[in-house]
């Protein structure tokens, strides 16, 4: 490429055993094989103050290198863009979340806070049909409490209600208490998963996203409800 009568070559050209393995970024440390924006343009700048107007290089290879840095500094704003578009989905998705604190949800958990004098609502998961299915409630201490015959279901979400007293048709008291979906009996019975209501009390933000914490002790992530009463 001619600037003001002269032509421009290449530092490969001009010493082709010169080729740099390594290149120093803005502070002047020496790093590896990848070059900034900053650093390519010193390159090409270094380019220009090497050309020797009797050795001239090929016009499209200065071309090729614009394009290059363009293309270079494309990628850079556009990951730029993306890191200030993924910081803003996390703002809104953890206010969103924050709004929860102090509400009723359903998620998928087996275990749950009772308030004496009432009972609960809850949805079985079923992955195939089964003849006979029990919700089995169970106290802290891991006693039944009682036992749910729901009969017959089909494979899909089933709908089951707990008023909150046992066997004998006694209130219990407040506490958290487990519940399980059962189909079968003794070691050949099959568990199906359940969504139980329960109380938001705070929420995580870690590095595997954000945690709903329940007020039964434990953990969702917020993609798991699904409902809000």
């Amino acid at each position: 490429m001619t600037i003001a009568g002269t032509n421009i070559r290449t530092l490969a050209d001009l010493n082709p055993s010169a080729t740099p393995t390594t290149t120093a970024s803005p502070n002047g440390v020496t790093g590896g094989q990848t070059l900034g924006k900053d650093q390519f343009m010193q390159l090409m700048i270094a380019q220009l103050k090497a050309q020797d107007p009797l050795n001239p290089a090929d016009n499209t290879q200065f071309l090729a290198q614009l394009a290059q840095f363009s293309t270079l500094e494309g990628i850079t704003n556009l990951n730029d863009s993306m890191s200030t578009m993924a910081a803003s989905m996390k703002s809104s998705v953890a206010s969103e979340a924050s709004a929860l604190v102090g509400r009723s949800v359903l998620v998928p958990t087996d275990q749950t806070i009772v308030q004496a004098g009432s009972g609960l609502s809850g949805n079985v998961d079923l992955t195939s049909d089964v003849s006979d299915l029990n919700i089995q409630i169970t106290d802290q201490s891991g006693a039944i409490v009682k036992t749910i015959d729901m009969g017959a279901q089909k494979t899909g979400t089933v709908r089951f209600d707990w008023d909150g007293t046992n066997s004998a048709g006694v209130a219990q008291p407040t506490g958290v208490y487990k519940v399980k979906a059962l189909s079968g009996g003794g070691s050949g019975a099959q568990a199906f998963s359940v969504d139980l209501p329960e109380y938001v009390v705070s929420v995580s933000i870690g590095s595997d996203g954000m945690q709903l914490n329940l007020a039964g002790g434990t953990s969702v992530p917020v993609d798991s409800v699904k409902e809000i009463q």
